[in-house]
């Protein structure tokens, strides 16, 4: 398909490529008819624009002939004295752009931010410079008009942002926009709420008085209604500190609404809510099956707005084997670093759910304690039988249902199961009965209720007299969960059949959930055959004893209630199979680690993912129940599941996971791949040295075996822990070693893999013939193969030598290619590191959308908790700015990035960070200092910055000849890491040398 440009130098491309236009009147005849695409234009019209001295009709047609044959004699039709381009009107940027507008303004009125967010974000992405920027007079209206629609959009991004719960980070921003354009409103709007959100009440009031006066002064108008109602919202502070919309769409966390009935908790969730408004830690209490989750969420459902989100933590698959903050991190998405989830929380205001704490109180209590300590807006609303007995804990005890709440919880269930039922005269008393002897417990309740599909109520109340005097034993030890559920849940299961009851002992072997491959897994185990365990399946779920958790992809996880399912493991010990159980549980899970390590090397590589991120919790507990009772089947589990870690990026969490099952018992080969893997996943997380002690453990495993394939795997992990060094003569001698048996054997995956490991060392090299070539093989070993992770880092690579090249037009495309699989792949991370090279690629080219993709990777790391990133994306965003004259914008981003190296501890680009601060600054003893610690660090980022500022000081201070001397210094440090800064970056020399050229 063809498409028009104008948005900027004029551009036309039919399915992605560009295509060539006679420059000149032809290339400005196009840009007419496109602005008016599918309408005739006049022949006067046309002659009138394009030319001011009277012109023949043959002229125009010249022309006309000379752009059908670059486009397609099709595409300029000649229709009613006139001519028209015969495109659909969004192959025209400024007509997309246009509606886009329009969509996001409506959406914005609406209510639908997210949606507006989205609609103006992806509008600003047309524009690559100014409209019509190659036409001649003619354009004018249109030019106005589009930068009108440009106009729009940024004020439906920012409003976006902002009413999304935006405020500090946008202030820089909107200050730059309010100076560049004061008139807008829109703007001043933003800034107004941003500043208030940030906590500079008084500046927000004294920017209102700004743009008032402007108006005034300049339209003699005064403020519109939006301004003005912010501003009386100001005086009398009712302004939201998050955001002031319920935007479902497209806002963070995992929160989904309970299914079922809820009843007579009302009264409970205005508590909770009032509870959470006053202080930041809130427990609900009450025994098992009191309704303590379901109440949680209900609850947080109105506190959605968090910017951060709401995220529900659930503790019933932990058994205190993995740290409880690993969970967390996990759950939010963050990279599995304590560092990357305080960063986290800090970054947006954030609810946690930490569901069913009883069984791990004092870890959990830890964990709150310290998580609220590091991240002041965060807010944590814990269920659990008892208190974490933290002193900042208010506590919220969840009663029992009233009786006339319990009889109509039972009558509404016991209608959702028979439509039959009715309740009269003499089942009434029957109904009363089975509510008081169940206690108001609405889990009880409800299986109780499940029974009338088959039991008449005064049976079910008969039941009871049976089953439950352990609920009116004063003198039982037992915990409330027992004393109030055990009777209650005893029943339902003495109801069962032998195979149903199997059903539920398989199933109580899986921490977090199972699948229905896994479940038939353990019950073969148990003697159970796959015909009959789908029907027992099906009957639990009948009668509510297990619930049914629905994935994306229409796939499904079954789980048993935590009460139903530590009840089923004590009938599962008493029953003597637990053993045999537990094996058949581990022998699943062995087997789906065998199927992972089969697909992740492949097109299969995302459902991989998937499977091991759900099955977290269980692969945990195998492994411990291996490290156990089966420690060499254990090793292999984790070997099997270890490249999926790899790709997943969890780095020293999976290493330590994998270290501990290594046993002297196990085969060598086995405890070879286990060190070699953990060597990869130390070395990504940057634990160099941890990562070659590995290596030493694989190499001595590997002495007495001359099998050439394993010596081949050990120089593939060896290249890779070598580039993390900074080692490129090793990197390349060892990826070299690894191909060179790689195509011996015909292993197209391994060859691939070393072929990139070698290419990534002769970049490191500068030897970027052979990286190319190294990188060209790999990518076509790869793409009939189908791994997404290698191809991600192979376009990187491209992306590498393309920009080592100077080809930043090659090296953009392969980075957003590479940003674009990483994210529709779950490498979020990956992601956002690509999406900030390309952004830096974008800078170094000169292109207006810089700042932008800057912007979005800082988003993206963000997301993902990596706070280096975050910082490092910034500083290169702060360079932006400068080299725009944007000085003040500049230091607030630098200023942000030392708050956070100075509470991380210092980090990579924390030095360079201090030196471009410094010279924004114009402190000449800070420069001083810093030059001083990046010559004894040997950082010639930091050197060079630092002589062209002081440079630049001198100049303007009237000393030539030192700022000559500085200069050339740092002239000759610059050349010899030209790899890393860029001539755009020194815009201190760029002044200097201009002043010397006026001085001189």
């Amino acid at each position: 398909m063809l498409t028009v440009g104008v948005l900027g130098p004029l551009e036309v491309q039919r399915d992605g490529q560009r295509v060539p236009v006679p420059t000149g009147k032809p290339a400005e005849l196009l840009a007419r008819l496109a602005v008016d695409v599918g309408r005739s234009v006049r022949v006067e019209v046309l002659l009138d624009d394009l030319w001011s001295e009277p012109t023949a009709r043959n002229t125009l047609q010249s022309k006309v002939s000379m752009l059908r044959r670059a486009l397609g004699r099709d595409l300029i039709r000649a229709s009613d004295d006139g001519y028209l381009l015969d495109l659909p009107p969004d192959a025209v940027d400024a007509t997309v752009a246009t509606r886009l507008a329009q969509q996001s303004t409506a959406a914005r009125h609406s209510g639908e931010l997210a949606r507006c967010l989205d609609q103006a974000g992806e509008g600003l992405r047309w524009f690559r410079g100014e409209p019509l920027v190659d036409a001649g007079l003619w354009a004018a209206p249109y030019r106005s008009r589009l930068k009108e629609v440009r106009l729009q959009l940024m004020e439906d991004l920012v409003a976006a942002r902002v009413g999304l719960g935006a405020g500090s980070e946008l202030v820089g921003e909107l200050q730059d926009l309010t100076r560049s354009y004061p008139l807008r409103e829109g703007f001043w709007a933003a800034l107004i709420i941003a500043l208030y959100r940030a906590g500079r009440q008084a500046e927000a009031l004294t920017a209102y008085q700004q743009v008032r006066r402007l108006l005034i002064d300049e339209l003699g108008v005064e403020p519109g209604p939006e301004l003005q109602s912010i501003h009386k919202d100001l005086l009398q502070q009712r302004v939201s500190r998050a955001a002031d919309t319920d935007v479902r769409r497209g806002r963070p966390g995992n929160l989904t609404l309970p299914v079922g009935l809820t009843v007579g908790r009302g009264e409970d969730i205005t508590a909770v809510l009032e509870a959470m408004h006053s202080s930041r830690l809130v427990s609900v209490l009450g025994a098992a099956g009191v309704g303590k989750t379901r109440l949680a969420m209900l609850v947080t459902d109105q506190v959605r707005h968090a910017a951060g989100g709401v995220w529900f933590v659930r503790l019933d698959g932990a058994d205190g084997t993995v740290p409880l903050w690993q969970l967390v991190a996990e759950t939010l998405h963050v990279r599995v670093e304590r560092g990357a989830l305080r960063d986290r929380l800090n970054g947006a205001d954030t609810v946690l759910v930490i569901d069913n704490c009883e069984h791990l109180v004092a870890p959990a209590a830890a964990l709150v304690e310290s998580l609220l300590a590091e991240a002041p807006g965060l807010r944590v609303l814990a269920t659990s039988q008892v208190p974490l007995g933290l002193a900042t804990e208010v506590r919220h005890q969840l009663a029992p249902l009233s009786h006339d709440d319990s009889v109509a919880l039972f009558t509404a269930r016991a209608g959702q199961t028979r439509r039959q039922f009715a309740i009269d005269a003499q089942v009434e008393g029957a109904v009363d009965l089975v509510c008081r002897r169940l206690d108001g417990l609405p889990l009880a309740i409800e299986l109780a209720a499940a029974r009338v599909r088959s039991l008449s109520v005064h049976e079910i109340a008969r039941r009871l007299d049976d089953r439950f005097a352990l609920l009116t034993d004063p003198t039982s030890a037992r915990s409330d969960r027992h004393r109030t559920l055990a009777g209650a849940i005893g029943w339902s299961y003495d109801l069962l059949f032998p195979d149903d009851q199997r059903a539920l002992w398989a199933l109580a072997c899986f921490a977090g959930g199972a699948s229905l491959d896994g479940i038939l897994a353990v019950l073969a185990a148990l003697d159970v055959p796959a015909i009959a365990a789908v029907d027992s399946i099906a009957r639990l779920v009948d009668r509510s004893l297990l619930t049914i958790d629905e994935l994306p992809g229409g796939n499904v996880r079954y789980r048993l209630l935590d009460s139903i399912r530590v009840f089923t493991l004590d009938r599962l010990a008493e029953s003597r199979l637990a053993h045999q159980a537990a094996a058949g549980w581990a022998e699943w899970y062995a087997t789906l680690g065998r199927w992972c390590e089969e697909h992740v090397r492949t097109r299969g590589q995302l459902e991989v993912l998937t499977v091991v991120r759900v099955e977290r919790p269980n692969i945990d507990a195998v492994l411990g129940w291996c490290a156990e009772h089966r420690p060499e089947l254990g090793l292999q589990i984790a070997d099997d599941f270890g490249w999926a870690w790899v790709v997943l990026g969890e780095g020293t969490a999976a290493a330590a996971r994998i270290r501990a099952t290594q046993h002297e018992d196990a085969a060598d080969e086995d405890r070879f791949r286990g060190h070699l893997l953990a060597a990869w996943l130390e070395a990504s997380a940057g634990n160099v040295a941890i990562a070659a002690d590995d290596l030493t453990q694989a190499r001595t495993l590997l002495e007495p075996d001359p099998d050439e394939r394993l010596q081949a795997q050990l120089a593939q992990h060896e290249a890779f822990v070598a580039i993390q060094q900074g080692d490129a003569e090793h990197t390349v001698a060892a990826a070299s070693s690894a191909a060179a048996v790689a195509r011996r054997h015909g292993s197209d995956w391994d060859l691939a893999c070393s072929l990139l490991l070698g290419a990534y060392g002769s970049i490191m090299r500068g030897d970027l013939d052979k990286a190319r070539t190294d990188c060209e093989e790999a990518m076509m070993l790869l793409a009939p193969i189908g791994d997404p992770w290698g191809l991600v880092h192979g376009q990187a690579i491209r992306a590498a030598i393309a920009q080592a090249e100077h080809r930043f037009d090659d090296a953009a495309r392969a980075l957003l290619d590479a940003a674009d699989t990483a994210r529709t792949s779950g490498f979020a991370g990956q992601a956002a590191l690509h999406r900030a090279n390309l952004a830096r690629v974008q800078h170094r080219a000169g292109l207006d959308e810089a700042p932008t993709t800057y912007k979005q990777a800082i988003d993206e790391a963000v997301a993902v908790g990596d706070g280096r990133l975050a910082a490092s994306t910034r500083l290169q965003l702060a360079r932006w700015h400068r080299s725009r004259g944007a000085d003040g914008v500049a230091l607030e981003l630098l200023e942000q990035n030392q708050r956070w190296y100075l509470a991380a501890g210092g980090g990579d680009y924390a030095l360079l960070n201090e030196a471009l601060a410094a010279a924004i600054r114009s402190d000449i003893g800070e420069l001083r200092a810093v030059l001083a610690r990046g010559r004894a660090q040997g950082n010639a980022e930091v050197v060079v910055h630092c002589l062209d500022a002081l440079a630049r000081l001198a100049a303007t201070s009237g000393d030539p000849a030192e700022a000559s001397v500085l200069l050339t210094e740092a002239d000759a440090v610059a050349a010899r890491v030209a790899y890393l800064l860029d001539p755009v970056d020194r815009t201190d020399a760029v002044q200097a040398w201009l002043k010397l050229g006026t001085t001189g």
